[in-house]
């Protein structure tokens, strides 16, 4: 039986008949990928025995990452309280920013939890724990084992993934003895190259000959991404419930991304952390130039019995060009310019915020953008409305929950559950009169904007953001739908 010189390395390698796991072979100038091929090949010509058995290993997500080099949230909250005895739920808030709901849920598991909005301190073994748990990421992280209950603990929690592999245990056997003794090792070449053809060195090297029954990987046709199968299926579901598509621009002026939407100028939104501001010394035509004097009007004035902001509203902060940072801009145009009523329109285009990319944040995103203009608009319809496009993709269970926006009222956010974690989904409401009527819309108007990504990432069962533009091959190619 003819072999190549990699699978000659091979069964060179395990010639004593014990047997040997896959994953254990060592051999020089052969990676995993060449020894594996060798391997399949070898099976396939009956030279070696293959038994194969599953192995469940453990490995630490990014988040746990995060805390195995620096803190627990709740160990950041323990200790702000063990320095200071009490901490206003407010100010614990304010210090842990988006950490804080995971620190409370930690803490209130061992007695601590908000009295009359207050934290106050209390002895106990919390310390104690928490160094415990970083030691178990520790050894996990360097594959070591580690107890049984704190491994489940931290399973739950979603910092510790278990991934199953199947693990190839091999041996030779006397038909692979016998090719492995009749090899000729003498001037053998794996690969022609032209250096060979050029010098006529081919002549005297020795090459395995083609063996064109031989089975060959299956070769995948081209695929939709990811992201793209998800876009493409969230577009069918408005275009089926009656929607129109529509379209905008990246850049764009801050008085239509922002003051046509009520956002006051000092608004903490349009500060440079948050918003990518353009540099450039070539100015964009204004677009309807007739709405500054009515962002003027209703920032400074108000809009009939709705007061405005009370400060002199400035031209030049309306018209800095921006990254659009969400692509609610697209509606209040399209309503701009499609006065008539009833109107249902949507959009899933990108947005640019000036955020650090972490497990479920992006600088550079996807927005699902949607509003309903009519007579019967309401909060009950956009209540119906989440829940229908949420079951739609599978989604059955998700909390509306009360929120604040600038340009909504009243406004609420999509809550989903996400390994133990509460993410937020986007954010919806019945747009403010101060941004309907004053461009002549006479019926309320809803709106969302949610989240790609993130929803994505529950899509597909993924626990950070990141990897939904992951370039692994075998994921691109493999990737399972959750539902």
């Amino acid at each position: 039986m003819e072999i190549s010189y990699n699978e000659y390395l091979v069964l060179d390698y395990i010639k004593d008949k014990r047997d040997f796991e896959e994953y254990k072979i060592k051999i020089e100038n052969l990676d995993r990928r060449n020894i594996s091929s060798s391997i399949s090949y070898l099976k396939s010509k009956g030279l070696i025995n293959v038994k194969e058995y599953t192995k469940k290993t453990y490995y630490i997500t990014s988040e746990a990452e995060t805390y195995v080099s620096g803190y627990f949230p709740e160990e950041i909250l323990y200790n702000l309280l063990k320095a200071n005895k009490s901490l206003s739920v407010k100010d614990a808030k304010e210090h842990l920013k988006e950490q804080f709901s995971i620190a409370i849920a930690n803490l209130s598991k061992y007695g601590i939890k908000p009295n009359n909005g207050y934290l106050n301190y209390s002895e106990n073994n919390i310390e104690e724990i928490i160094k415990e748990e970083r030691e178990a990421l520790n050894s996990i992280k360097n594959l070591e084992s580690v107890d049984k209950s704190i491994l489940e603990k931290l399973k739950k929690r979603g910092l510790v993934k278990e991934k199953t592999n199947i693990i190839r245990v091999i041996n030779i056997n006397d038909e692979g003895l016998n090719s492995l003794n009749n090899f000729q090792n003498n001037n053998y070449a794996e690969t022609l190259t032209s250096e060979m053809i050029s010098s006529g060195e081919w002549k005297n090297k020795k090459f395995r000959p083609y063996d064109l029954n031989m089975r060959v990987e299956e070769i995948n046709g081209a695929g939709l991404h990811p992201l793209t199968y998800l876009i493409e299926k969230i577009r069918n579901i408005f275009l089926n419930m009656g929607f129109t598509e529509m379209y905008g621009h990246f850049i764009e002026y801050t008085a239509w991304n922002m003051d046509m939407l009520f956002i006051p100028q000092d608004h903490p939104a349009r500060d440079l952390q948050d918003t990518f501001y353009i540099n450039s010394e070539n100015e964009m035509d204004f677009e309807n130039p007739e709405i500054l004097n009515l962002i003027k009007k209703v920032h400074e004035k108000g809009y009939k019995k709705y007061s405005g902001w009370n400060y002199k509203w400035s031209l030049n902060e309306g018209k800095k060009t921006i990254m659009r940072t969400h692509t609610t801009v697209n509606t209040v145009r399209y309503l701009y310019n499609h006065r008539e009523s009833p109107q249902y329109m949507f959009s899933i285009e990108k947005v640019f915020r000036h955020e650090s990319v972490d497990w479920k944040h992006l600088s550079e995103l996807y927005q699902i953008e949607g509003a309903v203009y009519s007579k019967n608009a309401n909060l009950s319809t956009l209540k119906w409305l989440m829940r229908e496009f949420y079951s739609r993709l599978g989604f059955k269970d998700i909390k509306l929950l009360p929120s604040y926006y600038p340009y909504t009222e009243p406004s609420m956010d999509v809550i989903v559950d996400i390994n133990g974690r509460e993410v937020e989904l986007g954010g919806s409401g019945i747009f403010r009169p101060e941004v309907t009527g004053p461009i002549g819309l006479k019926y309320p108007v809803f709106a969302f904007g949610l989240g790609l990504e993130r929803l994505a990432m529950i899509y597909y069962g993924l626990d950070d953001i990141r990897e939904i533009y992951n370039s692994d091959i075998d994921w691109l190619k493999n990737y399972k739908i959750k539902f």
